[in-house]
């Protein structure tokens, strides 16, 4: 749906990205900036989630975020990054990411604000009465579907139709081992990071308890979204897969490999 390399060329047409070599994230670790791989493949390392003293990793290819959710949300830069092959980045001004996500759509605008809080694990930050309020406004343009308690929602396999937000109830993401990923409720959002990069369902979503949610299909969604700059669509990418690699180091704990490492964009 977001076409990352569609969208990159518009950026390297219309925006001031400078390009870089993989030396360059040593220099700006404390900048205000972020950076897109435009080419090669990294290692991200993060020390933070094994007790054991290991270090969870991913691999990053062409496409990819780095330091997209620090830089707008100006936290300190807790992963580090290691090239595996020749690496070449294109190089983000923070400010401008910030500006264009504050001039953006409801829709845009509230699927990063979303991640950023899923990214860090801020509970507290998920309830925004504006977008529901617009959300419930649009009679005919989305639809209000009901689940019964223990009902799927989608599964495993399929192939990506809408993005949902819980109305009532309790929604559960499970992975292939039918293990809990996460437990959503009343304002939160799911389905949007496979809608967006047309990727499979990787995870389950199951009725935990009845529910009411808003079904956001992919016409509706794509048309929102293909209004915004290519950078506000960049950043919607960007934010969706950092979210889902985040999910993917996570999992490590467990050894509950779900996810598949894709390249975000392809030449």
């Amino acid at each position: 749906m977001l076409c990352s390399e569609e969208t990159l060329q518009e950026l390297l047409d219309g925006e001031d990205l400078r390009p870089c070599e993989f030396s360059r994230l040593s220099e700006a670790i404390k900048e205000d900036v972020a950076f897109i791989v435009a080419d090669g493949e990294l290692l991200l390392q993060d020390r933070r989630i094994l007790e054991s003293g290991l270090t969870a990793t991913h691999r990053l290819y062409r496409g990819a975020p780095i330091w997209f959710a620090e830089t707008i949300t100006k936290r300190l830069r807790a992963v580090t990054f290691k090239e595996i092959a020749p690496v070449s980045l294109m190089e983000v001004d923070g400010s401008r990411l910030r500006k264009v996500i504050d001039q953006s759509g409801f829709l845009a605008k509230e699927i990063c604000r979303y991640s950023l809080a899923r990214i860090f694990g801020n509970d507290s930050d998920r309830r925004n009465f504006v977008f529901e309020d617009h959300l419930f406004s649009l009679k005919g343009e989305v639809e209000r579907v009901y689940y019964k308690e223990g009902d799927c929602i989608f599964d495993w396999g399929d192939t990506p139709k809408a993005m949902y937000f819980i109305v009532h109830g309790v929604v559960s993401l499970k992975t292939l081992k039918n293990k809990t990923l996460a437990q959503l409720r009343v304002a939160d959002s799911f389905g949007e990071y496979s809608l967006l990069t047309k990727q499979q369902r990787s995870l389950r979503a199951e009725a935990e308890t009845d529910c009411q949610l808003l079904r956001l299909g992919a016409d509706w969604v794509e048309s929102n979204l293909s209004q915004e700059l290519p950078l506000v669509r960049l950043c919607v990418n960007q934010l969706v897969t950092r979210l889902s690699i985040s999910n993917q180091i996570n999992l490590i704990k467990t050894n509950d490999g779900v996810f598949s490492e894709a390249i975000n964009l392809e030449r």
